[in-house]
């Protein structure tokens, strides 16, 4: 590049206008007059030199920019002081393509992913007449092709502030899945038949904002990211609640010692780096209060209304406050570097009133009602350990939860004395790690969930079809085909716990109650942007 070559030029011209002007004068010359030569050559390569490094480093900062450029339409662009030229390239946009950015922004990232699915799910009948059904032993399966999208914006505003939006397919709480085909109906938005896009939708699915500003503290309000730790046998992946949430953590370290000297060429001593601690604790503490549900009206015109519950026949005045779930978490994570980690988060998860959706008392049984969330007090510890075996990550995971008011829940079910069922449980190992091309992760847990244990409409849509009652199997294996490119398949197999009982809970994909046998195939290629 001839930027270099003009730098090099001038460098060479100043150095010899300085050799020049050094060699010994001629005798006609005074002493004051050829110091005082030397003095102005010295001056001009002073200057001279200056404006060089200026050159040099703006020269650094265009290569250092220059390789994101590589990808898409450019241009070489040539500018001039009146002294030299710089080449440089630049991108070849129009005045619509350029993007400007609010000058209080100081950060922002675009993210997202595309998945493509195929899916088996299937569930069978009990092999004999219960609930007054027919067919014994028989399945209801469903095989499909999906996709899913996401993609969102989040950002720091003025440092402390942030926020975040994200679009995604699908209206569901628990799911961002659609399915191919499935809108082929005239009665489909858009008039329906082949390759239609009438449930092909885009929706939001995070829109939030919160503030940092102070050490340790983060507080967020909107639809968010769940700010728990948790598992699936709790909260599906797919739900972004709605509300406040404060979250804290502070790390303390024990060990380590003052950092070893560092000797440079000339033997002296400097400051190394600072050794790794013996003991990091992180310690934390999240916090949530969520819009369960919102009542509308909050004062109707006339007298209020009444519900009648179908088992117990109480009639109560419908709710007119809305239905808060609030949650309570504070843990630790003990981690010995290179060594093991450790990590326990215990959690308390209330409801203030039931609102006057889900003020129907929870059955569970088939025709019974399947989302009510009365009598819901459940206590969760989700539990993890770490260590590396050979350079392999493994790890040994687990959740106990149970639900304090399960003996209330079990009797507004029909179901006096069936308070015993209320626990919820899974155990597991996994092995390997899923962060850069050719990694590769396998994960096995056996997973327990109770009639009476844990809230319907908040446990995994996936694994045993967002029932209750249910126990069994699931493994998983990932493969990255490329840093940005994951391959992974999912399966699961549950059977019935209590055969007295149906399968509490609601799924649109699988209609029958009990499953007295469940199974599911996943497999997934996905894409992350």
């Amino acid at each position: 590049m001839f930027t270099k070559k003009t730098i090099l030029r001038a460098a060479g011209a100043s150095l010899a206008a300085v050799v020049s002007l050094a060699a010994p004068p001629l005798r006609a010359q005074s002493d004051g007059d050829r110091l005082q030569k030397l003095e102005q050559a010295v001056n001009q390569l002073q200057k001279r030199n200056a404006e060089l490094e200026q050159e040099v480093s703006g020269l650094k900062k265009r290569t250092e920019w220059a390789p994101g450029l590589t990808e898409g339409k450019t241009k070489t662009q040539v500018t001039s002081d009146g002294k030299s030229y710089v080449e440089k390239v630049v991108p070849d946009l129009s005045s619509a393509e350029k993007w400007k950015l609010s000058p209080w922004i100081t950060e922002l990232e675009l993210f997202g992913d595309l998945r493509l699915r195929y899916e088996y799910r299937g569930a069978r009948l009990p092999d004999h007449f219960q609930f007054g059904q027919d067919n014994e032993n028989d399945w209801q399966e469903r095989e499909r092709e999906r996709y899913r999208l996401r993609i969102g914006l989040r950002g720091t505003v003025l440092e402390d502030w942030f926020f975040g939006v994200r679009l995604e397919t699908s209206a569901s709480a628990r799911s961002t899945n659609v399915t191919f085909g499935a809108d082929t109906s005239t009665t489909s938005p858009g008039g329906g038949g082949p390759f239609a896009k009438g449930d092909d939708g885009v929706f939001v699915g995070q829109a939030y904002g919160g503030y940092k500003g102070f050490p340790g503290f983060t507080f967020t309000g909107g639809r968010m990211p769940n700010p728990f730790v948790n598992t699936r046998m709790v909260w599906d992946d797919d739900i972004n609640p709605e509300g406040l949430a404060e979250q804290w953590k502070h790390t303390f370290t024990i060990g380590g010692g003052a950092p070893e000297p560092v000797y440079s060429k000339d033997g002296k001593a400097v400051a190394g780096p600072p050794p790794e601690p013996l003991l990091k604790i992180d310690v934390f503490a999240n916090f949530g209060q969520f819009v369960y549900d919102d009542t509308n009206p909050t004062n109707p015109i006339g007298p209020r209304p009444t519900t009648t519950q179908p088992i117990g026949g109480e009639t109560q005045l419908t709710p007119n406050t809305n239905a808060f779930l609030l949650g309570w978490q504070v843990g630790a994570k003990f981690d010995f570097p290179h060594i093991v980690y450790f990590q326990l988060a215990p959690t308390l998860y209330n409801y203030t009133g039931n609102g006057n959706t889900f003020n129907v008392h929870f059955s569970g049984d088939p025709g019974g009602n399947q989302t009510g969330i009365n009598s819901l007090l459940v206590f969760d510890i989700p539990a993890e350990v770490g260590w590396k075996l050979w350079k392999i990550p493994m790890r040994a995971f687990g959740d106990f939860a149970t639900n304090f008011e399960a003996d209330d829940r079990a009797a507004a079910a029909g179901h006096s004395g069936g308070g015993g069922q209320r626990y919820a449980y899974e155990a597991g190992l996994g092995i390997g790690q899923l962060k850069k091309k050719r990694d590769w992760q396998i994960e096995g847990y056996w997973l327990h969930q109770e009639q009476f244990s844990l809230d319907p409409n908040l446990i995994d849509s996936d694994l045993f079809d967002s029932m209750l009652n249910q126990q069994g199997v699931v493994v998983t294996a990932g493969y990255m085909l490329a840093d940005a490119v994951l391959f992974n398949v999912t399966w699961a197999y549950a059977w019935r716990i209590n055969g007295s009982y149906g399968t509490g809970g609601q799924n649109p994909d699988i209609t029958i109650n009990p499953h007295d046998q469940y199974q599911i195939f996943q497999a997934n290629l996905n894409f992350k942007f």
